[in-house]
């Protein structure tokens, strides 16, 4: 019985995590603005949140944003197996993989307009622009600073007062 209670807490508890990453998408969106002509005005086009790999989120993204829309634009989510699939996204989440493995998926999609979110430790400071992470029970992110202006994102102050900030710039 233990061992069946156990493990449905941390089910529930891993859900509620990744329900609260994929919130918090919306949130930090609103806080950062994409390199100039680089999401359109025109509303028929999606937002598109990419997943790579192995999904942790299941049904969550889906679910989250069935009625939810980012920078006024209805979200698309999609799963892409390899990077060689990916398209055109302006989110790419990451999760666990290993670190070879992530430099030459982040050298692949190098000077393109997508912010790189990860939940693993380190890899804000190997070239993702926002890593997740638990402290004291409450979801909290590092920003790689220095990564995200160089590839032309804006980031306002008050994301960053609230941020854990890697690589922090002069701006």
């Amino acid at each position: 019985m233990a061992l069946v209670f156990g493990s449905e807490a941390k089910l529930f508890s891993q859900s509620a995590e990744y329900t609260m990453k994929a919130v918090a998408f919306e949130k930090l969106s609103l806080f950062i603005t994409w390199p100039a002509n680089t999401i359109k005005n025109d509303p028929s086009h999606e937002f598109v949140i990419a997943v790579l790999g192995q999904n942790p989120f299941g049904s969550i993204l889906n679910d989250v944003y069935k009625d939810k829309k980012i920078k006024d634009k209805r979200v698309k989510i999609v799963n892409v197996k390899n990077i060689k699939q990916l398209t055109d996204c302006q989110i790419l989440f990451i999760p666990k993989i290993g670190r070879a493995e992530l430099q030459g998926d982040l050298n692949s999609i190098k000077g393109r307009p997508i912010l790189i979110i990860s939940d693993t430790d380190g890899f804000a400071e190997a070239g993702c622009f926002i890593n997740f992470y638990l402290f004291e029970n409450k979801l909290r992110f590092e920003i790689n600073q220095k990564g995200m202006q160089d590839a032309g994102f804006t980031i306002d102050y008050r994301l960053l007062r609230v941020s854990k900030i890697l690589n922090p710039t002069s701006e």
